[in-house]
């Protein structure tokens, strides 16, 4: 599973890699809310302020077609990368998140 919304009215961004039903916690660090399972598994990301902390502009952020996503981490850290296309268009951006009892 994976979703991808955008609510251009508040710019926020949603990309959820899993599905939510073991959903235990998020973790908020600056603009980003990073949402882990009871086995602190990446579920997904909130991105607020999205067009200011996104590389894309509100109405490139809108027009997404789809998101890939690779997760690598350890016991206290992890890094989310997500990928946007556009057509023939990808757009990237990598998270690091430190400090944090995660799992991959």
């Amino acid at each position: 599973m994976k979703n991808f919304h955008y609510h251009k009215k508040d710019d926020i961004a949603v990309f959820e890699c899993r599905d939510y039903d073991n959903y235990q916690r998020s973790i908020d660090i600056a603009n980003f809310i990073v949402d882990l399972d009871e086995e602190g598994n990446f579920l997904g990301l909130e991105v607020l302020g999205a067009s200011e902390q996104l590389p894309l502009t509100k109405d490139e952020i809108e027009e997404v077609e789809d998101i890939e996503f690779m997760v690598k981490s350890s016991e206290e850290s992890m890094v989310v990368s997500v990928v946007m296309v556009n057509g023939a268009e990808k757009t990237s951006l990598n998270i690091p998140f430190e400090d944090m009892d995660v799992k991959a």
